[in-house]
């Protein structure tokens, strides 16, 4: 009887889990070498869509119409039109006026009035920007005097017992809720307290609008309130519409640039329509006299950038006026002498000049 001995291989074991090591190695490094590759694909076409969204995106500045003080020919205000081209939303980061940036601005809504929110207007700046919808259009307001808002709120006695201690109350109407500084930091408020017959000092009160608490201060901290009547207080916010002052007539041109949020900018340059006016006079028999009258021709006016779309003509003499419209129009003052006329052009992109402002009215002794 044959007997075989078993023989003992170690190193068939070692060469066989070696290999199953080796295949799960190569397993990781292969599934982190695809999801390194899925992430550089996925930030690559990140990369490229961000690419599109900012070579696509396309605002036209359409036009800029100015509110015009009549006595100084000054612009007070501008509607500034922007119409977004693209199919994506944009943002609007900064607006530069003839290249002072503006610092702070509003938005006229559908009615094609200032938008608010509850009885506070909007106000827009580089920490809160402008969405414009794709295709389309928003309305601007820019300002060129500092932008005020007025509020106030009523603050009541009722529960100041001891009037020799100070009292603190929550503000109901913190303007700073609306407009805090961190949002608006070059505004200033100015308040003032008040009733029918005291105009609170500083030594009366102390106002914290951070925190939104006022404290009326008592007979032992100097204060001279009483608590037999209740107190208004006055809230006048400031901002200033640019960095620089502006000031612009409406014979001047403009050059506006808008940059959006992804550092696109658009630019456009705006010129005044050119007054030309001719005056000829001529008689005729009316009502059995001969009477005279007057041609007012403004067809040699002109624009360079567009094209004219109103003519308004005003003739004003001592004792008689009249506004009259159109390109070439007829004048039947009740005396030729001692006249003033002027002409208002308003061109397609809502720019305004005056003959009076260009060259001087027309007058005739």
């Amino acid at each position: 009887m044959m007997r075989f001995l078993g023989i003992k291989d170690d190193n068939a074991v070692t060469v066989v889990f070696g290999t199953l090591m080796l295949i799960l190695i190569t397993i990781t490094v292969a599934s982190g070498i695809a999801v390194m590759v899925s992430t550089m694909q996925k930030d690559a076409m990140e990369r490229e869509e961000y690419r599109i969204t900012v070579a696509n995106e396309d605002i036209k500045i359409v036009s800029i119409q100015p509110a015009i003080n009549e006595n100084t020919s000054q612009w007070g205000s501008a509607k500034l039109t922007l119409l977004n081209l693209n199919t994506e939303d944009s943002l609007i980061k900064g607006i530069s006026f003839n290249d002072a940036y503006a610092t702070n601005f509003m938005v006229y809504n559908n009615s094609n009035v200032i938008e608010k929110e509850g009885s506070y207007p909007v106000v827009y700046n580089y920490n809160r920007m402008i969405k414009i919808p794709a295709q389309k259009t928003v309305g601007i307001c820019l300002n060129f005097s500092n932008i005020t808002i007025l509020s106030s709120e009523k603050i009541s006695t009722s529960g100041w017992n001891n009037t020799s201690q100070n009292y603190t109350i929550p503000l109901n109407n913190n303007i700073r809720e609306i407009y805090s500084l961190s949002a608006f930091p070059e505004s200033i408020v100015k308040t003032q307290l008040f009733n029918n017959t005291i105009n609170a000092t500083l030594s009366d009160f102390d106002l914290d609008l951070t925190e939104g608490t006022i404290t009326l201060f008592g007979s032992l901290a100097g204060g001279n309130l009483g608590n037999n009547t209740n107190y208004t207080l006055k809230y006048n916010l400031s901002m200033e519409p640019f960095m620089k002052p502006v000031s612009i007539k409406n014979n001047q041109p403009v050059k506006i640039k808008v940059m959006t949020s992804y550092i696109n900018t658009f630019e456009k340059f705006f010129t005044p329509p050119v007054p030309m006016a001719k005056v000829n006079y001529y008689t005729e028999y009316r009502n059995g006299t001969l009477q005279p009258y007057l041609i007012l021709d403004a067809s040699g006016s002109f624009d360079t950038d567009g094209y004219i779309v109103a003519y308004k003509w005003s003739v004003n003499s001592t004792n008689d006026s009249s506004e009259l419209s159109g390109i070439i129009v007829r004048s039947n003052p009740n005396n030729t002498s001692n006249l003033t006329i002027d002409l208002k052009l308003i061109d397609d992109t809502g720019m305004v000049s005056r003959l009076s402002d260009v060259s001087g009215a027309i007058v005739i002794k």
